[in-house]
């Protein structure tokens, strides 16, 4: 009785005019918003993350002091001890230069002389992080503007009717 049942529903949805074009704007009215929702909501985060970093003296004092322990610390080479400038991907290996007694990395040292000498807040209760949101910082480091690109190609495509 159920297989005569649904025979009879997959005919009749047969008889209805261009069927599956229908059933395809349905999904994709229902999983657009959604779509540009999460692709809106992933740019929002890379925005306001690149503007807080962009914006921010403390992110710029920072910096100036890790180019400028570095070019001390090289100070005996020419071409190294005389940098303009750095690459990010250093940032993560200031924790792996330790004191000559090991006691103490060059990002402590970094911290502890920058809330020493720039943070008139340091120790207080009106101290502010200086960065964005942890959690911001970890979602825009995970994104790819390759995915951005997938995403909307897909959408794109989509909203053609490409299949």
């Amino acid at each position: 009785m159920h297989v005569l049942f649904f025979c009879r529903f997959l005919y009749q949805l047969s008889l209805i005019p261009n069927f599956s074009s229908r059933v395809f704007c349905i999904l994709f009215r229902s999983n657009f918003s959604e779509s540009m929702s999460c692709i809106t909501r992933k740019l929002d985060i890379l925005q306001r993350v690149c503007k807080a970093l962009h914006d921010s003296r403390t992110v710029k004092n920072i910096l100036g002091l890790v180019l400028a322990f570095g070019n001390f610390m090289n100070g005996g080479n020419r071409t190294r001890g005389q940098a303009d400038g750095f690459i990010l991907d250093i940032l993560p290996k200031l924790k792996d230069v330790k004191s000559s007694d090991g006691a103490k990395s060059l990002l402590s040292y970094i911290v502890a002389y920058y809330l020493k000498n720039f943070d008139e807040d340091a120790g207080r209760e009106t101290c502010v992080f200086p960065l964005p949101e942890p959690h911001d910082l970890f979602q825009a480091s995970q994104m790819k503007f390759d995915d951005f690109q997938k995403d909307l190609t897909q959408l794109r495509k989509d909203l053609r009717g490409d299949t």
